[in-house]
């Protein structure tokens, strides 16, 4: 960072700004940034940002502010070397005497790809012991590593003649979904921010067929002052809390003196309360938004041509993959700076918005095939897209504001904005119709329908009913006729039209 500042400095002192995609990946993807020609780069690839358009004095202002304070930064963090890293030396210590169990097997997990990485470098140099490895990308396969570490629980996985594994460092990739009972200690090097994870990372060696009388784990609390900040530690305890109140936990998670529901916990393995599979889902996959990052970040490092290639694809593109026992379809829709990525189920319902769900669910080695595109896959696109580009025009309408709208104008929009919010997925057609008011009713109207409109806002009309009045004053008063034609508006529109940017038929 501190070199990429002094590149920026260097490019005002030249008279232009470097920035833009091309401009972040060169000054980001270059290992060598004092090279001479680096500048000349920059500059062909920057010439639509004038630096007449910036306020030149503040930028540099704030460019040296920021440069400073992480200059400052390295400098506090330059002397804590490994062996002045209290932290790790304490795990060290715990992995030559304290933390091996019963088969001396120890799963430690930490949230970041750039420390799992620093861990094994450090509990393996030089890569001199066979017996541990790290996992944190997409460079090697999770079912090989699983094996490789629980074989016992993965016999159908064949490891030839790698060595099995002692010790594993992992970042939440192996944390779901995966067969690693041979092991007796999970160790969380650093405390994820949402318990269910913490207990999904537990779940891999807790589990039934287990052959370990007893199971241990460890936890890195925060540093005391740093805790004092955060309060991160003291947010777990209060949402593990009330994991123990509501659905019950048959072991502690975090600390030896919580308060476990026994009563909860034997309601939830007689399927009582419904919730056995609550954290667990073994068909199920998760991609951290940082490992997702740092999958790119790699990609644009390692195999640039690669990553060009994925960067020029065209909008719309296409694919299908056959390993899922759950059908659906996957697809990504971008209007402007807004974005989405749906997960649908086999009958082409959303079913799962969530980035680290949807990411985790497409994720596959680039070797693997693309299989026969299903004959509805466009229908189920094409039906996703009306419904995002529903969500574009209401999210357009809640954003846009004009001193000119009336007290009505006001009152329509902010109901017909409440009403929108308890619609269903399904009620697609409503939902359209509701965007077009809002639409209609945000820009001026006559007359003779704002005093329609008053007398709604005066009798409190809500809901459907207020529907099914503001159609029929959109068709009296022929609304559609008095759509604001500002050529500016338009032409933001329409670069920021609904689309499709790929898709992915889960055959």
């Amino acid at each position: 960072l501190d070199k990429i500042h002094g590149i920026f400095l260097a490019a005002l002192d030249e008279g232009f700004v470097p920035a833009g995609q091309d401009a972040q990946k060169l000054m980001y993807g270059s290992d060598s940034l004092d090279q001479d020609n680096l500048l000349d780069d920059l500059y062909e690839v920057s010439g639509r940002y004038a630096l007449v358009d910036f306020n030149e004095a503040e930028l540099r202002q704030h460019l040296t502010a920021d440069q400073k304070l992480i200059r400052k930064m390295i400098e506090l963090v330059a002397p804590i070397t490994p062996d002045k890293d209290a932290k790790l030396q304490v795990l060290l210590a715990g992995l030559k005497k304290g933390i091996p169990k019963a088969r001396n097997k120890v799963l430690i997990f930490t949230q970041y790809a750039d420390t799992a990485e620093y861990l094994f470098e450090n509990i393996n140099p030089g890569r001199k012991y066979s017996d541990i490895e790290s996992i944190f990308g997409t460079d090697k396969s999770k079912a090989r590593m699983a094996a490789r570490f629980s074989p016992l629980s993965n016999p159908h996985i064949q490891i030839g003649n790698d060595q099995e594994l002692r010790i594993l460092v992992a970042t939440d990739v192996m944390s779901e979904g995966l067969n690693l009972q041979d092991g007796d200690v999970v160790l969380n090097y650093d405390l994820h921010w949402n318990p269910v994870r913490l207990i999904q990372r537990f779940g891999r060696i807790d589990r039934i067929g287990s052959e370990n009388e007893q199971v241990w784990g460890f936890n890195f609390l925060p540093e005391l002052k740093l805790e004092k900040n955060l309060g991160l530690a003291d947010i777990l305890r209060r949402r593990i809390q009330d994991i123990h109140e509501t659905i019950g936990e048959d072991a502690a998670i975090l600390e030896k003196d919580e308060q476990l529901n026994d009563d909860a916990m034997f309601a939830i393995y007689e399927k009582k309360a419904g919730q056995v599979s609550m954290f667990e889902d073994e068909e199920g996959e998760f991609l951290d938004i940082s490992e997702a990052e740092e999958l790119i970040r790699s990609l644009r490092k390692n195999e640039p041509e690669e990553f060009n290639r994925i960067a020029a694809l065209r909008d719309g593109i296409r694919s299908a993959r056959g390993v899922f026992t759950t059908q659906g379809s996957y697809v990504f829709c971008q209007a402007g700076k807004y974005q989405q990525l749906i997960l649908t189920d086999a009958q082409g319902k959303v079913f799962s918005r969530d980035i680290p769900t949807v990411l985790g669910r497409i994720r596959c080695p680039k070797t693997e095939p693309a299989v026969v595109m299903p004959k509805l896959h466009n229908t189920t696109v094409m039906t996703l897209l009306k419904v995002f580009a529903d969500e574009v025009r209401h999210r357009r309408a809640q954003q846009q504001h004009s001193l000119s709208l009336s007290a009505a104008q006001s009152y329509t929009l902010r109901e017909m904005r409440a009403y929108y919010s308890t619609l269903e997925e399904a009620d697609t057609d409503l939902k359209a119709q509701v965007s077009k008011l809002e639409e209609a009713f945000k820009r001026p109207i006559p007359a003779a329908a704002r005093r329609q409109l008053n007398v709604l806002r005066r009798n409190g009309v809500l809901g459907k009913h207020l529907v099914a009045a503001l159609t029929d004053l959109y068709h009296d008063h022929a609304l559609h006729e008095h759509a604001d034609n500002d050529e500016r508006q338009r032409e933001h529109e329409a670069d920021e039209l609904p689309r499709i940017i790929c898709s992915e038929a889960l055959v």
